[in-house]
C-alpha cells in the first residue's frame, strides 16, 4: 500500500515538473519573438515583394536621426511596431515564467525529497542489519564464554 502511494507521488511530481518546463518553454518563445522583433530591421507591411517596400531599421539598434524611410520619420517607423500588443504578451510572459518556474522547482525538489528518503531508509536498514549481526555476534561468543 505504501509503494503505491509513493508511486503516486513521484508521478504527480514528474507531472508538476513536466507542465512548469512547459509553461516555461512558452515564456521562452514569446521573449524570442519578441526579442526578434525588437532586434530584426523590418517593412512597412504595404508589400514584401514590391520594391517600393520601406524598411526601417530595427528598434533597439537604431542608428541616426532618420530612418530609412525616403519620406517618413521615426514616428512612421516605431508607429510599425504595435507596443501596446508586444507589452501586452511580455506581461503575459512573466506569469507563465513565474508558474513555470514554481511548478518545475516544486516536482523537482518533492523527486529529490523522495530519492533522499529512499537513500535514508536504504542506509537505516543496513544500519538496523549491522547492529543486528553485531548484537547476533556477541551473543555468540558470550554463550561461548
Amino acid at each position: 500500500m505504501n509503494e503505491y502511494f509513493e508511486q503516486e507521488f513521484a508521478a504527480s511530481a514528474q507531472k508538476r515538473r513536466a507542465w512548469g518546463a512547459a509553461l516555461f518553454l512558452a515564456a521562452g518563445i514569446i521573449w524570442a519573438v519578441l526579442a526578434y522583433q525588437l532586434m530584426a530591421p523590418f517593412s512597412d507591411g504595404d508589400d514584401e515583394y514590391s520594391s517600393s517596400s520601406r524598411t526601417c531599421q530595427s528598434v533597439l539598434f537604431y542608428e541616426g536621426d532618420a530612418p530609412t524611410w525616403a519620406d517618413a520619420t521615426w514616428d512612421d517607423c516605431r508607429a510599425q511596431r504595435r507596443w501596446p500588443e508586444m507589452l501586452g504578451w511580455l506581461g503575459l510572459s512573466v506569469p507563465l515564467s513565474v508558474a513555470g518556474a514554481v511548478l518545475f522547482t516544486g516536482g523537482s525538489t518533492s523527486l529529490r525529497m523522495r530519492e533522499y528518503m529512499a537513500e535514508h531508509r536504504i542506509a537505516a536498514a543496513a544500519a538496523a542489519k549491522t547492529a543486528a549481526a553485531k548484537t547476533g555476534a556477541e551473543k555468540a561468543v558470550a554463550e561461548k564464554d
